[in-house]
């Protein structure tokens, strides 16, 4: 075991998890910490990522959660060890990104990090502190309307600086292009002046080649899922990878689509995929208020179950407003967790075992309804998005799963995840 990575979703651990697997490393993934009996498994895998729900939740929790998952992972023989958030850096003004690191550099006794949240394939850039999405400044980019973390400055130092106790700087553009010895100098230079953490520049795959060779040394990084294109090519370069190739098994079990995502990209492939194939809409008045919502949902996928039908929550943001301000924020948010949560359970318990689940929250309320704990991970669906399978399932049928990202996937995703969920593509 080399590496361990704690990621503060499930989509976005599944996504790095995703990036070391096509880079070259086997991989596995935990829902939530596991207890250490579990480290058996970890023999034939290079990579552990260890996916908790942390990145909305108060800072304490947050904090306490990646700390536990830190310990497991030292337990377990990794070496080298990042902290995964989203591409965006979905966080507040006060957290959870910066609280978490400092916890985490603080027991690891160590000075200094990297902040390396870009993902170019999936239109996330940094150049000189400033995040794009696709082109657009990200506090234009409709991330400045995230219902929990809206991220309302594009300037990552700045946006960073507000949740550390330490000083943040910059490891800019022409630093990277001069190549792997001058990001190491910049990297000792600025702990020289008391730097703690740098946002680096990255506006395309290559940059992450001369990232990962200038920054090898660290114990620890943080950032999104890009940063994992670079090491596995070092480790691999120092003969450290395994032989074994994890491959999903086929699976002829019914499929059904589970979206709470509210973002653009999502909505879109909603529309796509409804005008071919059933589809359900759960309204927040609905989750609020019918106490028969469970029993009436099951009852119409039942009718559908061999057409894979589609079950969302999702909505435009302005209508999201409108109903958290009705409901409550967090209690409209837990509401409709919970019924995806106990919805996918009951399905699991039926005929299903391919489950398509976009939204980090949607993703997590998901999982822990299936009951799922370990993954292994397969072949990629999507930019960031593989195919994971359950080893260990506690039904009596194979269970495969996509954890999509809000934003990510082609239009026609649903469809196109399909026949690689079946172990057939």
């Amino acid at each position: 075991m080399i590496l361990g990575i704690i990621g503060d979703d499930f989509t976005g651990s599944s996504d790095i998890a995703n990036n070391l697997k096509k880079s070259g490393m086997q991989v596995c993934m935990y829902a939530g910490v596991p207890p250490l009996k579990n480290k058996a498994t970890l023999t034939n895998a290079d990579a552990a990522v260890i996916a908790l729900k942390t990145r909305t939740i108060p800072i304490n929790d947050a904090v306490s959660e990646s700390l536990k998952a830190l310990e497991w992972l030292k337990n377990a023989g990794c070496s080298q060890f990042i902290f995964k958030y989203c591409s965006t850096f979905d966080s507040t003004k006060e957290g959870n990104i910066g609280p978490v690191t400092d916890a985490i550099m603080e027991e690891l006794n160590i000075d200094f990090t990297i902040a390396c949240p870009s993902f170019p394939d999936a239109g996330r850039t940094v150049f000189y502190g400033h995040m794009f999405v696709n082109g657009k400044p990200l506090n234009e980019s409709g991330m400045e309307k995230h219902p929990l973390t809206p991220m309302t400055d594009h300037n990552l130092v700045r946006w960073l600086d507000y949740q550390t106790k330490h000083d943040v700087g910059l490891i800019n553009y022409e630093t990277i292009t001069n190549g792997p010895v001058n990001v190491k100098e910049k990297v000792n230079n600025l702990k020289v002046e008391g730097y703690k953490y740098a946002i680096v520049d990255t506006i395309n795959n290559d940059n992450f080649d001369v990232i990962c060779n200038g920054v090898k040394d660290l114990r620890f990084l943080t950032g999104g899922s890009g940063i994992a294109l670079g090491l596995p090519k070092i480790y691999k370069k120092e003969g450290l990878l395994s032989d074994e190739e994890f491959q999903i098994p086929e699976n002829s079990t019914n499929a059904i689509i589970l979206s709470g995502s509210c973002s653009s990209a999502t909505l879109n492939q909603i529309e796509v995929y409804k005008k071919e194939n059933p589809s359900y809409f759960i309204s927040a008045d609905e989750v609020m208020n019918n106490e028969n919502l469970i029993d009436d949902v099951i009852k119409w996928i039942k009718n559908n179950e061999t057409l894979t039908p589609l079950i969302y929550s999702s909505a435009e943001p302005k209508i999201v407003k409108e109903k958290q301000t009705q409901y409550g924020q967090e209690i409209l948010a837990n509401k409709i967790e919970s019924f995806f949560e106990e919805l996918s359970n009951k399905l699991l318990n039926n005929s299903f075992g391919i489950f398509i689940s976009a939204g980090g929250e949607t993703s997590g309320a998901v999982v822990n309804g299936l009951g799922l704990k370990e993954f292994k991970i397969g072949q990629e669906i999507s930019y960031g998005i593989p195919a994971l399978w359950s080893p260990n399932s506690n039904s009596n049928k194979p269970v495969s799963i996509a954890l999509k990202s809000g934003n990510f996937g082609q239009n026609d995703f649903f469809k196109r995840a399909l026949p690689t969920l079946r172990g057939k593509d």
